[in-house]
This record gives structure tokens, C-alpha cells and sequence, in this order.
């Protein structure tokens, strides 16, 4: 039932915002009696928070990904602007956060 993918489509989120993980748990096999079962999640991503410390933190882009050489990119490196890429901003990365929004919660 592992399942190992890495992809740079990340949950962009603000303070008090929540996520939820769905799975079919009825895919594992059946335990013995008197057993129980543990599910785990490993994510990776990173934290880019407003803090003025933080490489372009006031703004969304540019965002890490997995082979970037370096944050703040190095000349010539760009976040991958492939199909799955624009189905992702079209599709998922769709909200307009306003400046102060986080003070507001």
C-alpha cells in the first residue's frame, strides 16, 4: 500500500487553513485477530512564510522544487512549466490571497 511519489504540486496554505488526506483503507490486507494498524504520512515540502528573513516571502512565486540547484534560483534555473504544471495552476492553485489576509484570521 506504499505509495512513493514526489511531484512539485504543493498545498499552498495560510495561517488557520487545513487539509485533508483521503485513502481507501479497505485496499489493505485484513490483519489477524488482535491486531492493529498504524497508518502514516511522509510528505516533503517546504515552509515560505512572510517572515522578512525569507527569500521572496511576501509573494507565492517563485516557488522550490525538487531540483532546483539552489533557493533563490540561480540564473537559468526555473521552476518545470510542463502540462501536468498548468493543469496544477489551473486547476488547484486558484486563490487570491490579499496582502494582510493572515492578520485577519
Amino acid at each position: 500500500m506504499a505509495r512513493h511519489h514526489r511531484h512539485d504540486r504543493y498545498v499552498v496554505m495560510v495561517p488557520g487553513d487545513e487539509t485533508t488526506a483521503e485513502f481507501d483503507a479497505g485496499a489493505a490486507p485484513a490483519l489477524p485477530a488482535g491486531w492493529t494498524r498504524t497508518f502514516l504520512l511522509y510528505s516533503d515540502g517546504w515552509i515560505k512564510d512572510s517572515d522578512l528573513n525569507t527569500a521572496h516571502g511576501t509573494t507565492i512565486d517563485p516557488l522550490p522544487y525538487h531540483a532546483v540547484s539552489s533557493y533563490p534560483y540561480a540564473p537559468g534555473d526555473a521552476y518545470p512549466s510542463d502540462s501536468a504544471r498548468q493543469r496544477y495552476l489551473r486547476e488547484y492553485n486558484t486563490r487570491i490571497i490579499k496582502p494582510g489576509a493572515r492578520e485577519e484570521r
